[in-house]
């Protein structure tokens, strides 16, 4: 008795482990299929880039401005690679590598669809979405079984497919399509598919140039290391904000030894003027060192030796942390402008014999005496006919056009950049929207310049085109922890409108 209860409950516990396994691998095998098992090695030495992303995390095709703005020969490739983004927005994860082996191209795309695009490529038909985003998409037989036809660009670039499940697997011929079957199968060897950037970041890039940026420059008479350019790129987009980090080895070879040395980052935690509306701002620790200014070799422009600036003073000068602000307001004659400050902290003596040399200058006494600033025992302001400022201190040195109303309080640089509590070598803040709100208050400059005469290198109607472009860029910040390494941020970027 209890060997029959033994088989039958043995005959029951195999067929609901047969069952369970025929449902769940039978009803949806394609959400355990992996994009990037699909993707072959590359030569170790071959110029590629791999990239790895979820849904959402690429915009569904190329701004027009920028096609626009290519060269023209380059143009129908970006409107072809244009009408294959949304093969990369609309898949639940994509897996791609481009390379140049053995001088031919290389592609192995590798995309998990959605159960309805996946429908509508096994029946022949190109998903709707995709034709909503480009207008160059085709879908064709192919003459091997099995296999479709996918051309972008009105033909330009020709793509073999052939789905397996939900996935579709892409590549320039069809021995192409079937390698990466080889490799999904496990009987040929796939690409590396480690990541060592924000490895829980839905998106990722990895690079290699194979000495190619070498290769031109020693082409082009430009001397250069003889070191390959590699590294990753990871971002995580969440709607109109999101982050970026990136490492990149070999770019340290492109600098020179002795200047290598000298780069050494900043912790900016030095009060500095962020004006109000603050449009743009950017840092840079200029490395000790630079005595190369004093030799008679190096060509220093004149409106820097009419400033009261020696070639010896401008080498005791220039090291350190370096701030350039744009923002707040001057005014210029009849004109209010956005304001431009440059901020150079803790240069002691230095700092207050540069501004001294420039309230001296030939180019910007005009005869008038500066106004003094408050906590400020060198330099000072003038109004008229423009808002200058040159003022220094032991811990600051301050020069620009910019009104003493629109300084406001002193702040730390983390105010408008996260640092992650780290150094950095350099970092940048931009508002576009400001910017471009800036750059319409100069279009209606220059339509009332244009009445007095005075013409200018844009047209009020490019500077608002401009304007238009920036608007939808969001607040962008980006830090550079040090030679090849960084992090930036966005917030409410997204595309220009087409």
């Amino acid at each position: 008795m209890r060997k029959g209860l033994f088989f039958w409950f043995s005959v029951l516990l195999a067929a609901g482990i047969i069952g369970g396994a025929v449902f769940f691998f039978g009803k949806t095998p394609e959400k355990i299929f992996d994009a990037t098992r699909a993707i072959p090695a590359i030569e170790a030495e071959s110029p590629h880039l791999f990239l790895v992303v979820e849904a959402g995390q690429i915009e569904p095709g190329i701004p027009s401005w920028m096609i626009q703005k290519a060269e023209e020969g380059s143009r129908p490739m970006l409107r072809a690679i244009d009408d294959l983004m949304p093969l990369f927005s609309f898949a639940e994860k994509s897996a791609a590598v481009v390379a140049w082996n053995s001088n031919e191209p290389v592609f192995y795309g590798c995309f998990l669809l959605p159960g309805e695009m996946a429908a509508d490529l096994k029946a022949g038909k190109l998903p709707v979405l995709w034709l909503e985003q480009s207008s160059g998409l085709a879908l064709a037989p192919s003459d091997r079984e099995g296999f479709l036809q996918l051309s972008a660009g009105s033909g330009k670039l020709a793509l073999s497919v052939r789905m397996e499940g939900d996935l579709l697997m892409a590549s320039l011929s069809t021995d192409g399509v079937e390698k990466m079957f080889r490799v999904f199968s496990g009987s040929e060897e796939g690409i590396d598919t480690e990541f060592s950037v924000e490895r829980s970041w839905p998106a990722h890039l990895r690079l290699f140039d194979g000495h190619f940026l070498a290769q031109i420059a020693s082409v082009r008479g430009i001397e250069a290391p003889d070191a390959p350019i590699g590294g990753e790129i990871a971002w995580s987009s969440r709607g109109e904000s999101g982050e970026i980090a990136w490492k990149i080895d070999g770019l340290l070879e492109w600098i020179p030894e002795n200047i290598r040395a000298r780069l050494v980052p900043n912790d900016w935690k030095q009060q500095v003027y962020l004006p109000d509306p603050l449009i743009a701002a950017a840092g840079l620790s200029v490395p000790e060192g630079v005595e190369e200014l004093a030799d008679e070799d190096f060509d220093i422009p004149g409106w820097i030796m009419d400033s009261g600036l020696d070639r010896e003073s401008l080498a005791g000068l220039l090291p350190g942390p370096m701030i350039v602000t744009v923002g707040g307001q001057s005014r210029m004659f009849l004109f209010s402008l956005p304001g431009l400050l440059a901020q150079l902290p803790d240069r002691g003596g230095e700092g207050i014999k540069w501004v001294e040399g420039l309230w001296a200058s030939k180019w910007a006494g005009f005869g008038l005496n500066p106004k003094p600033m408050e906590g400020f025992p060198a330099g000072g302001m003038l109004t008229v006919p423009l808002s200058i400022v040159a003022a220094a201190r032991e811990d600051l040195a301050i020069a620009g056009v910019i009104s003493n109303s629109s300084l406001g309080d002193q702040f730390p640089v983390s105010r408008v950049v996260d640092l992650g509590g780290q150094k950095a070598l350099m970092w940048m803040y931009a508002d576009f929207p400001k910017m471009a709100g800036a750059l319409e208050n100069l279009a209606k400059i220059g339509n009332l310049a244009d009445r007095f005469g005075v013409k200018g290198s844009a047209t009020p109607e490019e500077i608002l085109d401009a304007a238009d472009e920036m608007r939808s860029l969001g607040r962008v910040s980006m830090v550079m922890h040090d030679i090849g390494s960084g992090r930036g941020h966005w917030i409410g970027a997204v595309s220009p409108e087409e």
